[in-house]
């Protein structure tokens, strides 16, 4: 039940902040000050304000997040390399900047992990079924490995094809100078 609040919370945050920053006056000079700050400045923002700003709201939202998050799992000074990596993955595969990216690959991570731990299947599996199972017994090696001990390394083989076949990620923009 807890994980359906933490989940319900997650999603609640995602779409406030996703409704601040499209549809409204403080999202468009927050977009204005990331991607064109002098023109913002020009127009009388203030930007290094306006980046402040964010910083809070972020903070503030990591806080919430801690502290949702803190009843469930494991507090410890090691929780920056547990969550921070796959953050980065997702940040990574969902395109820098690009916080419906993030979304779609948090989900997209988080749903293709789950079903790799409940395959109990190998490589030599699949190749029994083409009639040399035999042989992929025998070299054992990769082709012996269950697909449900190789869950936790599964969101870093997603990064690697996607910065292979996409560099932005999924829904980055390309930059050009």
């Amino acid at each position: 039940f807890y994980r359906l609040i933490m989940g319900g919370i997650a999603i609640a945050m995602f779409a406030l902040i996703y409704l601040l920053l499209t549809l409204t006056r403080v999202g468009i000079v927050v977009r204005s000050a990331i991607y064109k700050p002098r023109m913002a400045e020009a127009l009388g923002h203030n930007v290094p304000l306006v980046f402040m700003g964010v910083f809070g709201v972020g903070a503030a939202l990591a806080g919430l997040a801690g502290a949702v998050a803190g009843a469930f799992y494991t507090t410890n000074p090691n929780m920056a390399l547990e969550l921070g990596v796959m953050v980065f993955v997702v940040v990574v595969v969902g395109g820098l900047g690009s916080l419906g990216g993030a979304m779609i690959a948090s989900l997209l991570i988080g749903i293709i992990t789950s079903i790799c731990v409940g395959i109990d299947k190998s490589l030599a599996d699949l190749f029994s079924l083409l009639g040399i199972g035999d042989w992929a017994q025998d070299i054992g090696g990769l082709l012996t490995l269950k697909l449900s001990s190789l869950a936790s390394t599964i969101p870093f083989a997603l990064m690697l094809l996607v910065l292979l076949v996409r560099p932005s990620g999924l829904m980055g923009e390309k930059e050009y100078l």
